[in-house]
């Protein structure tokens, strides 16, 4: 079975080295703007950052996620990777909803793609620092929201891709009630079996997603507003070994329900919620009379109550939410002739409250303070408390000058690990105990928004460090599933560490050519007790240089050109220095961890867009596009499958090596 767990491991492009570093209402500038000739995204070094997702049909990529990772200060980890890491925090560190219900996987196709389908959502909001209201979390909010009103006619929205089908439609039930039901599905070897094996010899990859959602709204009055959601997501993967006649399935899902209450009753106004989210990750290998499992899992049925009240020079808001986690750690279980190693399930429950009070008001002339607590407290082996206090101080000499100071503290209680950061869903969460304590950080950032020319173009300029506390990290590798005495806290490593830097952006905000530039340069490193050795080393998502440009440019009130360029330092990765097989043993000696690094990253994405002329009320347009249109190779991961004798030798292995084309078609009615 080691044999058998060595051979896919490489087939599946991850390295033998891959140790996860799963450490791993006031602003004006601060509105959607869909206008066509106006800005995709109105960012804000200050606060939140809003995207209206039909402008982001514009461009090359339409997925949210792909296109929050191009504002500055946001990391991807790797190509395959469609997750965030927001000013050196882990992908973990995020808080990802779906109209405020949290999901923890938010990713297709190993992070290609979003679980957020474009056609059912109307807006995303993005915020680099986690709000007092929002959550226990160190890093960003990523919140995705659909059309908050009833609605009035039949209506809906097709979007026929060549990786997905995608499609929408907006039902009214009554005068009162109205649905919005939604689809997305996609079968990449249809079109792209080529692209997808012809790295692999003697190799077969299968895979399709599908995801579905509904959102249910009754308004019984004017101030109020009941709404259902329901959301499903689900991936499958599966790989032939035919050499040595290896079949593997990975399964991995999303499910997510809510019941919400909305009340308005002029200067009060109230926002309640029931809600449950889970996640599923099932991965299966037979050979034979053998077979691996690697099984993990989340469920969280959780409220959440938030009230706020307008005064005359400001706001509050305040409330309170209560979650129960029910978390199932990876267990590996391996039968069959190459031995066997059965992991006791080690099922954790979990009781999570907070309680939160933010004002927000004005202290003179052009002068804002925000300021807010949140208390908490995880009930898990015993309980435990966090008290986090925050600060936002706003001054706006002038209405196109804004300067704000940012502090606060911030407390988590979930951890994500794995032995792989390779796109693949095989990191699981664990809960805070006796042998894992709760992350902390305490976060201080500055920022400048500077108008200049009357608004038409935007600098922004945002310092900040923080100090983390607690990071945990997964110290093992593949080969340490594979023992019959298996431990997970053995795996794990608990350190502290830093994250600071200074992200810029330059906008252009109207004409028919507008867009941005952003830069980060950022450091994150991590320290851990290591045979009593304390070593320093990059967090493995660290990209220290990241540099992003985007344009769009209209050329006619028809067709619409479009490009984003990315170059980012390579992130790190921990080297292997020999690796032999003996038997039926692997052995490998690594290098120093997180010692090296990937190559560069360059990538040019291109898309242009027609719009059909109008068809009895049905708007409708035509996309091509092309990802990587300058055929780049940037190495994901290496493998070690070529064999010269007992030595196992380094290959680079890249996602794409060649440009992506593919045409849609969209239809609105």
């Amino acid at each position: 079975m080691r044999r058998i767990l060595l051979s896919l491991l490489s087939l599946c492009a991850a390295s033998l080295c891959a140790q996860s570093d799963s450490l791993s209402v006031r602003s004006i500038d601060e509105v959607v703007v869909e206008e066509v000739r106006q800005p995709l995204v109105r960012y804000s070094a200050l606060g939140k950052s809003y995207w209206s997702v039909e402008a982001m049909r514009s461009m090359p990529m339409t997925d949210p996620l792909r296109n929050i990772q191009l504002l500055p200060g946001v990391h991807t980890n790797s190509e395959n990777t469609g997750g965030i890491f927001v000013q050196g925090c882990d992908n973990s560190h995020n808080y990802t909803t779906i109209n405020g219900t949290p999901v923890y996987y938010p990713m297709h196709l190993l992070g290609f793609f979003s679980t957020f389908n474009s056609t059912h959502f109307r807006h995303a909001v993005f915020n680099k620092t986690m709000g007092t209201t929002t959550a226990n979390r160190l890093g960003s909010e990523v919140g995705m929201s659909s059309a908050d009103t009833v609605p009035t006619v039949l209506g809906g929205s097709v979007d026929l891709g060549m990786l997905t089908v995608q499609a929408s439609l907006r039902l009214p039930l009554g005068k009162r009630v109205g649905a919005i039901v939604s689809g997305r599905y996609s079968n990449v070897n249809l079109l792209y079996d080529g692209l997808l094996n012809s790295q692999l010899l003697n190799n077969g990859i299968r895979y399709r997603f599908h995801d579905i959602n509904a959102t249910l709204h009754y308004a019984p009055t004017e101030r109020d507003m009941l709404s259902v959601d329901y959301f499903l997501g689900s991936d499958h993967a599966a790989m032939e070994v035919f050499t040595y006649q290896i079949h593997s399935r990975l399964v991995w899902a999303n499910l997510i329900g809510s019941l919400r209450w909305k009340h308005d009753a002029g200067r009060f106004s109230m926002d309640n919620r029931l809600y449950y989210s889970a996640y599923t990750s099932d991965f299966a290998m037979t050979q034979t009379d053998s077979r691996g499992l690697l099984p993990s899992s989340i469920h969280t049925l959780g409220a959440k109550s938030e009230q706020r009240y307008v005064a005359s020079r400001g706001f509050f808001t305040f409330g309170g939410e209560v979650m129960h986690h029910v978390i199932s750690p990876q267990a590996p279980q391996i039968t069959g002739s190459y031995g066997e190693a059965h992991t006791p399930y080690q099922l954790q429950r979990a009781m999570e409250e907070a309680l939160f009070f933010q004002a927000d008001f004005m202290l003179g002339s052009g002068v804002e303070l925000i300021t807010g607590l949140r208390t908490s407290a995880f009930h898990h082996e015993r309980t435990r408390m966090g008290i986090d206090p925050r600060m936002t101080l706003r001054y706006q000499p002038s209405a196109h000058t804004t300067w704000q100071l940012m502090a606060g503290t911030f407390t988590q209680y979930l951890h994500q690990v794995g032995f792989s950061s390779n796109g693949l869903p095989s990191e699981f969460w664990i809960a805070t105990s006796n042998a894992v304590p709760a992350q902390r950080s305490a976060k201080v950032s500055m920022g400048l928004q500077q108008d200049l020319f009357g608004g038409d173009y935007r600098l922004s300029v945002e310092p900040y460090f923080s100090r983390m506390m607690h990071q945990v990290e997964y110290k093992g590798n593949v080969l340490g599933v594979l023992t019959d005495k298996y431990d997970l806290n053995e795996h794990l490593v608990i350190g502290d560490g830093y994250n600071y830097g200074v992200d810029l952006m330059f906008q252009k905000n109207v004409g028919r050519l507008t867009g941005w530039v952003s830069y980060s340069w950022a450091k994150a490193p991590r320290s851990f007790f290591r045979n009593g050795e304390l070593i320093t080393y990059p967090s493995v998502h660290n990209r220290e240089h990241d540099l992003n440009v985007v344009a769009q440019w209209h050329l006619t009130d028809k067709w619409n050109l479009s490009a984003t360029f990315i170059y980012a330092t390579g992130t790190p990765y921990t080297e292997v220095k020999n690796a032999y097989i003996l038997g039926e043993n692997g052995i490998v000696c690594f290098e120093r961890h997180n010692g090296s690094r990937y190559p560069a990253v360059r990538r040019l994405d291109l898309g242009l867009g027609y719009q059909l002329p109008e068809v009895a009320g049905v708007e409708h347009s035509v996309k091509f596009s092309v990802y990587n249109a300058t055929f780049a190779s940037n190495p994901i991961s290496y493998t070690y499958n070529r064999y010269e004798g007992n030595v196992i030798y380094k290959q680079p292995v890249c996602l794409f090596y060649t440009a992506i084309p593919s045409v849609s078609y969209y239809m609105y009615f």
